[in-house]
């Protein structure tokens, strides 16, 4: 018997996430993997980071390295219908409220024995809005396990503190320096499932991933929803484009303000790359003995 949503909300609200298995058809899966599969080809002739990609070092033409798909949503239909797949829309409306914005989308790829890993960081830090209904949807777009990068989390960490993302020289770095902040790891959690699985997290819900190690590609499409009155807090509004991406609802320009613990993405030397920011970064969980114990 599968959970009611309901129950899928309470798992949400006391762990920070809920998994979703299965939770795309065949055809919807067949789809996202053979429209991921084209544009992620585009990439093989370009040479350098761009408004469509960005690539792991010794990316070539005879060797693709597709790190990132960067707003797949302006690059084919497919990807905002699937943010309203019902599997997944009724969930994160529970979460958001009724009316929804789809705030974000990319596709994060760890190509195999390649893919780089992304350290513990909360998505509150890259992304505060005036209002914390927001969350974020992975889709599985391959088989997800330990060796291919699956994402790991701090369960409850979403009702613990917005740990420090900035380095006192660097700036914005988007990581969390583990021993420096004492973040206790011991009762992690590792995403894992076949391809067409979705989970849900929390925005200020603890999570990485480590190096792909394995023969196997992996990629997620990560769709980052918001209420329609979340107002973001770290990049400037372009109306047309901001009404575009509504889910569900009227466009508005009413505006919910509540406490929250905000500290901006600012000043960044890296634009809005992860990998980037955290290329900075001069701790590292992932590269370290303790990643993979």
């Amino acid at each position: 018997m599968n959970p009611s949503i309901e129950d899928l909300h309470a798992q949400y609200r006391q762990n920070g996430y809920v998994l979703l298995p299965d939770a795309l058809s065949a055809e919807e899966l067949r789809q996202l993997q053979a429209t991921t599969d084209r544009i992620a080809e585009q990439g093989r002739s370009q040479t350098e980071d761009n408004a469509m990609f960005d690539f792991e070092a010794g990316h070539n033409a005879q060797t693709p390295l597709v790190q990132r798909i960067k707003k797949p949503h302006n690059i084919d239909p497919l990807y905002f219908q699937l943010a309203r797949t019902p599997a997944i829309f009724e969930l994160v409306q529970r979460i958001c409220g009724e009316n929804v914005r789809l705030n974000h989308s990319k596709i994060n790829m760890k190509a195999a024995r390649a893919g780089s890993p992304l350290e513990w960081h909360q998505d509150w830090a890259f992304a505060p809005h005036t209002n914390m209904s927001t969350c974020v949807a992975s889709v599985m777009i391959d088989d997800v396990s330990l060796e291919n990068g699956a994402m790991q989390v701090l369960p409850g960490s979403q009702d613990g503190p917005l740990y420090e993302h900035h380095d006192p020289e660097q700036g914005f770095i988007g990581a969390v320096d583990i021993a420096a902040q004492k973040v206790d790891l011991s009762n992690t959690a590792s995403l894992v499932g076949t391809a067409g699985t979705v989970s849900i997290h929390h925005p200020m819900l603890m999570h990485g991933s480590g190096a792909n190690r394995s023969g196997r590609q992996r990629r997620i499409l990560f769709l980052e929803y918001a209420a329609s009155d979340a107002y973001p807090l770290f990049y400037d509004v372009d109306w047309g484009e901001y009404d575009s991406r509504l889910l569900s609802g009227p466009p508005t320009s009413e505006v919910r303000c509540e406490p929250n613990r905000i500290k901006l993405p600012f000043p960044s030397r890296s634009g809005f790359s992860i990998y980037k920011a955290q290329a900075n970064a001069r701790a590292r969980y992932f590269d370290t003995d303790k990643a993979t114990a």
